[in-house]
């Protein structure tokens, strides 16, 4: 009964030790692109439009991705101290959309957002969306 349960718990730890691996070859595999919305607590129309304007449509065209992590929205609070740091390693002074590739190179798509996404979202969408696909290569 003592070499049954070992040998369970040997096949059990095994299987878990095998998924984990998997897991950490498809994340290693895995692109991820990171679009961060930085804005301040009190915020324009323009301001809002961006911030949803960019949800939206990452959660519409790219629903697969965002459900896998494989893009993530990050709306931050430049006045908020908890995201001091983040605000420093960019360097944020003003209300900015930046999208990180996933090999970690740095697009800062701020102008086109604050051009088109109140007046002209679908031209805005148009342009994200080509963003976002050369952000997941």
């Amino acid at each position: 009964m003592k070499k049954l349960c070992i040998l369970m718990l040997t096949v059990v730890l095994s299987t878990f030790w095998v998924s984990n691996l998997n897991a950490q070859a498809q994340s290693a595999n895995s692109k991820v692109a990171t679009v961060y919305y930085f804005h301040s607590t009190n915020r324009c129309a323009t301001c809002n439009a961006v911030e949803n304007v960019t949800k939206a449509f990452l959660n519409e065209q790219f629903k697969d991705q965002v459900s896998k992590g494989l893009i993530q929205f990050k709306s931050i609070n430049i006045d908020e101290e908890v995201n001091e740091k983040l605000v420093k390693k960019y360097k944020i002074v003003f209300s900015t959309l930046l999208i990180i590739n996933a090999n970690g190179t740095t697009n800062d798509f701020t102008d086109t957002a604050f051009q088109y996404a109140k007046n002209n979202p679908e031209k805005y969408k148009e342009l994200l969306k080509v963003e976002i696909n050369k952000a997941l290569k």
